[in-house]
């Protein structure tokens, strides 16, 4: 029998405002692109997953620098479209998170390093210039995967210096540009394929 490992991806937010002070009728605005985080969530949670359990996917949101959230299967609390995540990425921000999700603080370099003394845990950024997703030993991964993603811009000053630090490797799947949702989705498709 196959053993279920966790997926995880990080997603690094560092114009979402940590107060969870946004408008729900402007996300891309006033939300700093939180619609990106929104649409990660429905795809890890919802539409993505064919095989793979939600219980063993796993969403860690670095908002600013300053605050994780990290999310976990809402089951059936799952909330249905944008604006009811982005709701409840809001009230999270603001300290009133469902049992799904879980507040702290932190920095990316704090988070980072907690990542990597994580046993079993194997951490890699999604990067258009890395080493194929289809050449990763997919079968023989570590118990948990993690994969870091930028956002619309990509990785700002502050992720490349915590990737040069602590020396990241990097995973692309392919040339074409992706929305980040999509990109989970194809993370969890090739594991679905492996397991």
């Amino acid at each position: 029998m196959a053993i279920t490992r966790l997926l995880r991806f990080i997603q690094l937010l560092p114009r979402v405002p940590p107060d969870g002070e946004f408008h729900l009728k402007d996300l891309p605005g006033s939300g700093g692109r939180v619609d990106i985080l929104c649409r990660e969530l429905a795809a890890c949670f919802d539409w993505a997953p064919e095989k793979w359990p939600r219980n063993n996917i796993q969403l860690i949101a670095m908002i600013s620098n300053e605050v994780v959230l990290t999310f976990n299967n809402p089951g059936q609390d799952m909330p249905i479209g944008e604006r009811a995540w982005a709701e409840t990425i809001r009230k999270s921000l603001k300290g009133e998170a469902p049992s799904f999700v879980t507040r702290t603080e932190s920095t990316l370099d704090e988070l980072t390093g907690s990542l990597i003394d994580m046993p079993e845990n194997r951490l890699c950024i999604l990067d258009e210039g890395g080493v194929p997703l289809s050449e990763m030993d997919i079968a023989g991964c570590s118990t948990q995967n993690s994969f870091m993603l930028g956002d619309h811009l990509g990785f700002d000053s502050v992720a490349q210096l915590v990737i040069r630090e602590f020396d990241l490797p990097r995973v692309s799947l392919g040339a074409t540009s992706y929305l980040s949702s999509h990109c989970i989705a194809n993370v969890i498709s090739a594991f679905e394929k492996e397991s």
